[in-house]
């Protein structure tokens, strides 16, 4: 497998034009249908036409993967009375669906938090902005902290947990994990090369999420015609409740 990988590297470079850095993903377009239950991929690139010289000078891989942005709601719960209701809640217009970040070395040691602000690598750097109902604004941290935690629970949000390895000189690899709740459309992966604290190299490449055949077929009647989706929807409901019953008297 390490031979094949070197080999496909040395090919892309060879035939890629002169540039900083080469990647490419295992599959660019992954197909939801009924039987999908999550996706792996491998990324994989070469460290080419750069002031680094990969066999003395050290240096480091950031690869980050981000996903279609989506709105969604974080809700603070509060007790009252011995229960758990919804107190205060504020809507992220535009989050990213899925977002990974991994690396070669734990981003402390990379580079400093400001270099990573400036490209907008890691969660906290992500320019969100939250919708309180009265206008747009900067989302307090407990609500940003939230929707780490919610989307790291559904495995959507995987920040420095897979790693980035460097197979030889100057080629490199890594995982991409796609769990079965992956939303669909256009994700963006981005790489970065780092060295001394400072970015030198950046590529980046699409991968397309859609889903497939019936999958895909129900996804676009219920988003392009949703009263007649709700309609059918109560049909089908009733109809199972129907014979339901039937059977249960037989």
């Amino acid at each position: 497998m390490r031979r094949l990988l070197c080999i496909l590297l040395l090919m892309i470079a060879a035939t890629a034009p002169a540039r900083a850095i080469v990647t490419d993903l295992s599959n660019k377009r992954i197909e939801i249908r009924y039987s999908f239950d999550g996706a792996e991929l491998i990324l994989f690139g070469a460290v080419g036409a750069t002031a680094i010289n990969t066999l003395y000078d050290k240096y480091d891989v950031v690869i980050v993967v981000r996903g279609p942005e989506t709105p969604t709601i974080v809700r603070r719960k509060e007790r009252v009375g011995g229960i758990w209701v919804n107190a205060d809640n504020i809507r992220f217009p535009a989050a990213p669906g899925y977002y990974a970040v991994a690396a070669t070395r734990p981003l402390e040691e990379i580079a400093s938090p400001i270099a990573f602000a400036s490209y907008g690598i890691g969660f906290k750097n992500l320019p969100l902005v939250a919708d309180s109902g009265r206008g747009l604004m900067r989302p307090p941290p407990e609500f940003r902290d939230a929707l780490f935690r919610l989307r790291a629970g559904e495995g959507l949000y995987r920040q420095e947990i897979d790693t980035v390895s460097v197979v030889d000189e100057g080629l490199f690899r890594t995982d991409i994990h796609l769990p079965a709740n992956v939303p669909i459309g256009e994700f963006l992966v981005e790489t970065f090369v780092f060295q001394k604290g400072s970015m030198k190299a950046r590529h980046r490449i699409s991968l397309h999420v859609d889903k497939e055949g019936f999958e895909r077929a129900a996804y676009s009647f219920a988003h392009d015609m949703p009263f007649l989706y709700g309609l059918m929807a109560v049909f089908v409901a009733l109809g199972a409740g129907w014979l339901a019953g039937v059977l249960g008297k037989k």
